[in-house]
């Protein structure tokens, strides 16, 4: 079951941006940070274990939170609306169980093209050292 969290769901900030902005960069503070605390999402006690385990080390800080910024747009509005998307997507994507892979026995045509190409590069090789 996937996870939407909204702009009351999570803590947010925002700061000076490196991104677009033309004359206003300098001026105007659009960089969008968003955090939420892991005890405080709507999982179950394993899925939180998950998500400490899986998440990357630059996304969970000391305090036990998920963090996502985004510096894309000129508007802060909008890069805090698609910094909480990023989160919510982090989350989601952690969170998601891959399903097994289910080994299969490689065909014979596959076995045959290996062999040709491993005679090939035999005979490539051959005739470079004269023994052909």
């Amino acid at each position: 079951m996937p996870i939407y969290l909204t702009e009351k769901d999570v803590k947010f900030k925002s700061a000076r941006s490196s991104g677009p902005g033309g004359s206003r960069t300098n001026r105007r503070a659009t960089k969008a940070q968003v955090w939420v605390g892991v005890g405080k999402l709507p999982l179950s006690a394993e899925q939180k274990k998950m998500l400490r385990k899986k998440l990357p080390r630059h996304r969970l800080n000391h305090r036990d939170e998920i963090e996502a910024w985004c510096e894309e747009e000129r508007s802060q509005a909008q890069n805090r609306a698609m910094a909480i998307g990023h989160l919510n997507a982090l989350i989601n994507s952690v969170l998601k169980i891959k399903a097994p892979r289910i080994p299969t026995a490689v065909p014979r045509s596959v076995k045959r093209a290996r062999r040709e190409d491993k005679k090939m590069h035999g005979r490539k090789k051959a005739l470079r050292s004269g023994r052909w």
